[in-house]
């Protein structure tokens, strides 16, 4: 008897370029109708909140971002006059990032984010985590920002504390103020991402890493740019999270944690076992656990809630593993 196997999602392209902008709406409209539909294309183009318009000037809007893997660069001015992120959104898109916003606008912008109530001046940042609402407004009628999503784990394993940063107005200066000059200066120049993709996120996430107060041998390896042993961390904590996906794979882990499919299986590879080989431990020795325990489960239940989708393959592998059948190590 086998698991029916779940058929293989098709790969999300690694890195996606989006544009989306007023210009490109029907002529003819009036105001009031550009808005909704620019507001119905937006709602396709990023899920990561709303905006109204301002009142006494036209409507007008320009985003554009480029994605590689989970890590985002966004850039969005126009003449609205309040950005949010209402809790739908949060519920719908599921996204573990933060995301390092910097005002690139000339004036200040009023911001509120768990629970806290700042200002924005110009040129400032703000740590903000997407899996929370946030609400940006102010009396002015045009906003203008640079955004980076960065992968929570990733960061979390580089900067200790990190969320105690999130929703403070951060000082511009230093390597945070860099990385955003960074990020602009790639969404001028996207061509740029083409060549060097992952080699872009992960210098990104250094240069946020020092920003946000990396310290000691994390903050070392940053400025030498050889980030192996935090990336090793942070790539070992979402496959210890997610290793009972049956579908996960070493791209998947990839993208979680902002790194090529490549670098991902170098890192735990030196490190002293595959990506295929690490994955069948977890699943085993969690298979062994289950087994141990006091349960009325059947085997092949326990087989797929460790990610296993052939019980025959299971099996071989659990006998080869800790030398006797799974029915054999029930409550051992």
């Amino acid at each position: 008897m086998s698991l029916a196997k779940n058929p293989c999602p098709r790969p999300m392209p690694v890195i996606q370029k989006k544009r989306l902008s007023t210009d490109m709406l029907p002529p003819g409209l009036s105001e009031r109708q550009r808005f909704l539909f620019f507001a119905e294309l937006f709602e396709h183009f990023s899920n990561t909140g709303e905006l109204d318009p301002a009142e006494d000037v036209p409507f007008r809007a320009a985003m554009n971002s480029i994605h590689i893997g989970t890590t985002m660069l966004g850039r969005c001015d126009g003449t609205f006059t309040t950005i949010r992120r209402e809790k739908r959104q949060v519920l719908a898109t599921n996204d573990d990032r933060y995301c390092l916003a910097r005002n690139t606008g000339t004036g200040e912008s009023r911001l509120v984010h768990r629970g806290r109530e700042f200002v924005m001046r110009p040129g400032s940042m703000v740590l903000l985590r997407l899996d929370e609402p946030f609400f940006s407004a102010d009396g002015t009628n045009e906003k203008r920002f640079t955004n980076v999503h960065l992968p929570m784990a990733t960061l979390k394993a580089m900067v200790r504390d990190v969320d105690d940063l999130v929703g403070r107005e951060l000082e511009p200066g230093g390597a945070l103020s860099l990385a955003m000059d960074y990020s602009d200066l790639l969404l001028k120049h996207p061509g740029a991402v083409d060549e060097a993709g992952f080699a872009i996120a992960a210098h990104l996430m250094d240069l946020a890493s020092l920003g946000l107060g990396a310290r000691g041998d994390v903050a070392a390896s940053a400025q030498r740019g050889g980030m192996r042993a935090v990336r090793l961390k942070a790539v070992r904590m979402i496959l210890e999270r997610r290793f009972t996906e049956p579908d996960f794979s070493a791209q998947k882990l990839g993208a979680a944690a902002g790194l090529s499919e490549r670098y991902v299986n170098e890192l735990l590879y030196v490190a002293g076992a595959s990506f295929t080989m690490r994955l069948l431990e977890l699943r085993l020795r969690k298979a062994a656990e289950l087994l141990a325990s006091p349960s009325e489960r059947r085997i092949s239940e326990i087989a797929f809630a460790c990610g296993f989708n052939d019980l025959s393959y299971f099996n071989r592998c659990f006998r080869r593993r800790f030398g006797l059948t799974p029915s054999a190590a029930r409550g051992r």
